[in-house]
């Protein structure tokens, strides 16, 4: 074949390739993303109509609808007992009053973001209607943010709500005149309201009646009332004349004409910061009590003890002591460790427990519950037996918060923490060496007891930084109530360097003596507050955090006016508002040798 005809098959095949690639089949694309919400064409009555006497509302749009969480964002303000009906027919939403509306009245009712396009979901945001059956539209307004009282974090999906009568046992028995409910910045609007005062009240409702019905609703108030001020401001304009200016040194000398004063008046748009809080009034009762060792009764209750606890044997009377009792931390519950093995030894115990109960007229009153607490031993047959005997660890238990080849922090403490509560410690079978040039050089220390907790316990150094440190523990240091006794145990760790810590140096101010000082170091948290350090104070001071590992920390002060060294919740017929916390207004970064400054004035 020539070299032309091999050209040319050559330019006839990759034509045939460009042809078939230009002919390919792809799917459309549609054009752009359609991001507009829809948009209103005619509303039946007219928004913002006044004598309203419809029960039936329609509004149309350019583009088919969707309703999307409905219940969760329609507010109608002021509130109707029975939700008009509310549905969608083609491009437009008909709303359907099934009762009839107030006289004289403003009403608004609030979509939220419920009202979208059908295709993408585009929302109309804060879509309302408002309407009024008098002879004019009410165009008061509030708005603010509700918190949480502890946490100062915004409150999502709670009603503020308004009344016209001020007594305060309103907010249980009736429901209010107008509503509004956060948005996830806690942020709140009401608007068309009328020229009155009003009560202010907030409710997280769990059983969604607008009425605070359930002890352990969240709420928050203010004790004044919501008053709306008239504001008038005045301006000066000055007139000159036109022709009355002569030229004296470069400088004019305008003749004034007239002066004309201006008013203008206006009612002021109030701004609340609301602090949301659960009350403590919940009634005391016994949650539960379990038997998971034979030794072991625990009692819980669902808040902390209000009065002491007597725990007894049915039908026994026993002069030993046979119990050694156990507070939990948060002092709602109870261990009872029981010491006379003729009555741990019992598979079922019948206990008589007596405490502090609320009676129907809400007093407390001595009551006492049967408690049947039973704890039997798997059976096992004598092979099974045998064996587990041989393989089972029987030395005493203990946590304690260092492992071998880990670091200590210069200024803590070795914690022990013991399963079972101890009889007897021997510090002579406990020894502290530091290593120096492969040297064991004996170290002094002093073993502590928890002030708090029965079965903890603190080993307390004059640590060295950067220093090798080996802990030898031999049996019978530790010997428990029930004569068990632990293993032996060698740890080596080691100390922090120096400068790898930072300080914080708080500047408190403005503390007098109606209140003492909370001061907390917190490592932020997803979920909870973390406390890393904290202090009390009653009067202005440097505070000094040192030995900070390089981290974030939030610094948050709670103003305890109880000297009850916690934080208290409100309550609201007492006109409590919950003890007031403060934070920083930025979080605190620690660097390694590091001293940071802030100041802090409690009043600000």
């Amino acid at each position: 074949m020539k070299i032309r005809s091999i050209q040319k098959v050559i330019l006839y095949s990759l034509l045939v390739i460009i042809l078939g690639a230009c002919a390919k089949m792809v799917t459309p694309t549609g054009g752009p993303k359609d991001e507009q919400h829809p948009l209103i064409v005619e509303i039946e009555p007219p928004d913002y109509s006044i004598n309203f006497d419809s029960k039936n509302i329609s509004i149309s749009f350019d583009e088919y609808i969707q309703l999307l969480e409905l219940n969760n964002n329609l507010i109608i303000s002021p509130p109707v007992e029975e939700n008009p009906e509310i549905k969608i027919k083609g491009k437009t939403l008909h709303i359907n009053f099934e009762e009839e509306l107030k006289d004289s009245t403003t009403y608004n009712i609030y979509f939220g973001n419920s009202v979208r396009d059908y295709n993408e979901g585009n929302p109309i945001e804060n879509f309302q209607y408002v309407l009024s059956t008098g002879s004019f539209i009410d165009s008061l307004s509030i708005q603010g943010q509700v918190l949480n009282s502890f946490n100062l974090l915004p409150e999502e999906g709670v009603f503020v709500m308004l009344y016209t009568d001020h007594e305060d046992s309103i907010p249980i028995k009736e429901i209010p005149i107008y509503i509004s409910k956060t948005n996830k910045e806690g942020f709140f609007k009401i608007n068309n309201i009328k020229n009155d005062q009003f009560k202010l009240f907030c409710l997280r409702d769990f059983n969604k009646n607008y009425l605070f019905d359930i002890v352990d609703e969240n709420i928050a108030f203010i004790d004044s009332l919501v008053v709306f001020d008239l504001i008038t401001e005045t301006s000066i304009d000055t007139v000159f004349k036109s022709d009355s200016s002569i030229n004296l040194k470069s400088e004019e000398i305008l003749e004034i004409d007239s002066i004309i004063i201006k008013s203008d008046t206006y009612f002021k748009v109030n701004n609340y910061i609301l602090k949301l809080f659960a009350e403590d009034g919940e009634v005391q009762y016994l949650a539960n009590n379990t038997r998971d060792t034979k030794q072991k009764v625990e009692i819980m209750f669902n808040q902390p003890i209000k009065d002491s606890v007597i725990l007894s044997i049915a039908d026994t009377i026993i002069k030993n002591d046979w119990y050694i009792k156990e507070t939990g931390i948060n002092e709602d519950s109870l261990i009872y460790w029981l010491s006379d093995s003729t009555i741990y030894n019992k598979e079922t115990i019948t206990f008589l427990l007596t405490y502090q109960k609320e009676d129907s007229n809400l007093v407390y009153q001595w009551n006492t519950d049967t408690l049947n607490l039973r704890y039997f031993e798997k059976a096992q047959n004598q092979k099974e037996n045998k064996k587990n005997q041989e393989e089972a660890d029987t030395s005493l238990k203990y946590n304690l918060n260092i492992k071998s080849r880990g670091t200590v922090d210069l200024n803590s403490k070795l914690n022990f923490e013991f399963e079972t509560p101890l009889q007897n410690l021997d510090t002579s079978k406990i020894e502290l060496f530091s290593i120096v040039d492969s040297l064991d050089i004996p170290v002094n220390y002093n073993i502590l007891k928890d002030s708090i907790k029965l079965r903890k316990y603190f080993m307390a150094v004059d640590w060295c930084e950067d220093a090798i440190y080996k802990l030898k523990i031999y049996p019978d240091a530790f010997v428990d109530i029930y004569e068990t006794v632990n293993d032996t145990s060698i740890l080596e760790f080691k100390t922090q360097k120096l400068d790898f810590y930072g300080k914080i140096l708080a500047d408190i101010t403005g503390i007098d003596s109606s209140f003492q000082v909370i001061c907390q170091l917190i490592l932020p948290g997803k979920e909870e507050e973390l406390i890393y350090r904290y202090k009390i104070i009653k009067s202005d001071q440097i505070i000094e955090y040192d030995f900070l590992p390089p981290k974030e920390f939030i610094f948050k002060i709670i103003i305890d006016k109880n000297f009850n060294k916690k934080w208290d919740t409100g309550e609201y017929l007492k006109h409590l508002s919950p003890e007031e916390v403060l934070y920083h207004e930025d979080k605190i970064t620690v660097r390694s040798n590091w001293d940071i400054e802030i100041n802090f004035n409690v009043n600000k």
